[in-house]
């Protein structure tokens, strides 16, 4: 492959990247709705730890480094409480 070959496979998962960032600020906005049919806080502790740990253990697994992936999740959990507190109003977001 030559340099430009490789600079578009990278293109072409960052696309990737971004469709599924946007998939799941979607689904936030449905997780915001159910937590508050629920009455449910918008950052449950217990399940964000555990899906850091989870991201954690899938980088190990996959030789990628785990730090490194557990702060992209964290911020994508941000990004996820933020969207959630938009929903219900107590966001920053317009």
């Amino acid at each position: 492959m030559t340099i430009e070959e490789v600079r578009r496979e990278i293109d072409r998962i960052d696309a990737g990247i971004i469709d599924l960032i946007t998939a799941r600020q979607a689904a936030a906005v449905r997780m915001a709705h159910e937590k508050y049919l629920a009455g449910a806080a918008v950052r449950d502790e217990e399940r964000r730890e555990a899906l850091l740990e989870a991201a954690f253990e899938a980088a190990v697994e996959k030789q990628v480094d785990p730090v490194q992936v557990r702060r992209i999740f964290e911020i994508l959990v941000e990004m996820s409480e933020e969207r959630q507190r938009e929903w219900t109003g107590e966001g920053n977001l317009p």
